[in-house]
């Protein structure tokens, strides 16, 4: 059984910084760029067949191929993507016991919440004219 291991790739220098920004910009352009390109001159040349929708830019084309990606992944339901993250399982000895501090906490909050302050009675004109004083 394989497993899967965690590999580390190293990055020293300005060599490797740049070989690192060329890797990545390599993809975005194959993935990304290349695509968008390629829909653009499509769509434009069915506008130029048809001549009843419009012309699109490369900015368009990028967003047109953007919507063709997010339905694809959408649409598609044999692929299933977990979470790296998921809940251990939980005996109910743990839940019980962890509801049981969930209920402490919140009676111990409910114990320091602050008292209402009282009002002091208004004080006379006689009274305040000797404070000023």
């Amino acid at each position: 059984m394989k497993k899967n291991k965690l590999r580390v790739i190293q990055i020293t220098g300005i060599r490797g910084l740049l070989s690192a920004v060329f890797v990545v910009a390599c993809l975005i352009a194959g993935f990304v760029g290349f695509p968008a390109l390629m829909l653009n001159k499509l769509w434009n040349h069915i506008a130029d067949i048809t001549g009843v929708i419009p012309y699109i830019n490369a900015f368009q084309g990028l967003i047109l191929w953007g919507i063709l990606a997010v339905s694809y992944f959408i649409i598609n339901k044999k692929e299933r993507y977990l979470s790296v993250f998921e809940p251990k399982p939980r005996n109910p000895r743990e839940i019980r016991d962890i509801i049981r501090e969930i209920k402490a906490q919140s009676e111990g909050l409910k114990k320091e919440a602050p008292q209402p302050i009282k009002a002091e009675p208004e004080k006379t004109e006689e009274e305040k004219s000797k404070e000023v004083v």
